[in-house]
């Protein structure tokens, strides 16, 4: 009995991981068309389009998220590709990081939600809410691997596994200069838990292979032409001016997340875990930082946290469920006390007219 029970424990996890993929396959399918839709057929969208990154010949800051524009050239030097089937490349690396993420989304989930088929279902849904920030814009190859990285460095940071974080860190930088706000996670997480020496040495370490890796990417790129002050776009007075003049274009950049923040904010105080409170710590920070660097109403750039907020969605949800059940449990009894007093007595009746 008690070797069939063993026998039966991986079983069942191995078909929920088999399911579990063949969904995320199934889903992410359906949902790059949609993304790659405004790059079929040609013109592309401009100087920052995917040819002219795999060139090497795009404008700056785009050019700098060279991770996987350099796969592409790399298939293309190869001859594993021809010239006519970049995009086709693009749309298979597209896949493999939506699917990726599925699955990494999932292991954040597990941190804060132990049963498997529940965070394997509610994992799923972040196929339902990535088009409330991206596929209604021209598409770039860096958005969702970005949002994968920085997922999965969020797990590292929490298994506190630094020997595979700083390599991560590395390559989500060449994939796109967001991974920055790691080091942020790293000090509002681990501020109390680490001396500040070693927390100093942790950001400042991360700070410095980022500024490295964004100096030799000028370098390599500086005859490119520049847009805003080639390392990024001021945008600041951009998004002043668009609210002041247009205030309902506010309206878009609050759609941002499917309005999923909205009880996260109301609902805050039900979230106990330590490290997904912390978490969100990050998230004003990141919309702070995009108000200066981003265009307020292009919800593609808040992309990174979505993971952030659609797992405290999940675990505000639950708890609220939990709530109701425990609730409802504990009101059964005193109804079916009331129930049988109603019926054990005459209680006259009024008729309201």
């Amino acid at each position: 009995m008690g070797m069939s029970v063993l026998h039966e424990q991986p079983s069942r996890a191995a078909r929920i991981n088999v399911v579990f993929f063949v969904a995320a396959v199934i889903l992410s399918l359906h949902t790059v068309p949609y993304e790659l839709r405004v790059c079929f057929p040609p013109p592309d969208h401009g100087s920052d389009s995917p040819e002219a990154l795999v060139a090497g010949v795009a404008s700056t800051p785009y050019q700098y998220r060279v991770l996987v524009p350099w796969l592409v050239r790399g298939a293309l030097a190869a001859h594993v590709i021809a010239p006519a089937s970049q995009m086709a490349a693009f749309a298979v690396v597209q896949t493999v990081f939506l699917v990726l993420l599925a699955f990494v989304f999932r292991r954040y989930l597990s941190r804060f939600i132990r049963d498997r088929v529940l965070a394997s279902v509610m994992a799923l849904t972040i196929y339902a809410i990535l088009p409330f920030n991206y596929f209604n814009l021209p598409y770039y190859p860096y958005d969702i691997p970005s949002v994968m990285f920085f997922t999965l460095g969020l797990i590292l940071i929490h298994d506190r596994n630094w020997r595979w974080f700083y390599p991560l860190f590395a390559v989500a930088t060449l994939n796109r200069e967001t991974s920055i706000f790691l080091t942020v996670v790293t000090v509002f997480v681990l501020f109390d838990q680490y001396s500040w020496r070693k927390l100093a040495l942790l950001t400042g370490s991360q700070a410095l292979i980022w500024g490295a890796i964004k100096a030799a990417l000028w370098v390599l790129y500086q005859q490119n032409r520049w847009m805003g002050y080639g390392l990024y776009q001021f945008q600041l007075k951009v998004n002043i001016a668009t609210l002041l003049q247009f205030p309902v274009k506010g309206l878009i950049a609050l759609g941002t997340w499917g309005c999923l923040w909205l009880a996260v904010v109301i609902c805050y105080p039900r979230i106990t875990n330590v490290f997904l409170r912390r978490n969100l710590w990050t998230v004003p920070v990141f919309i702070a930082a995009m108000f200066v660097v981003g265009f307020v109403i292009e919800l593609r750039i808040y992309g990174e946290v979505l993971p952030i907020v659609l797992a405290a969605a999940w675990v505000v949800f639950l708890d609220v469920i939990k709530e109701s059940l425990t609730h409802g449990a504990m009101l059964a009894p005193a109804v079916e006390v009331g129930q049988a007093s109603v019926t054990g007595s005459r209680i006259p009746t009024e008729r309201f007219v």
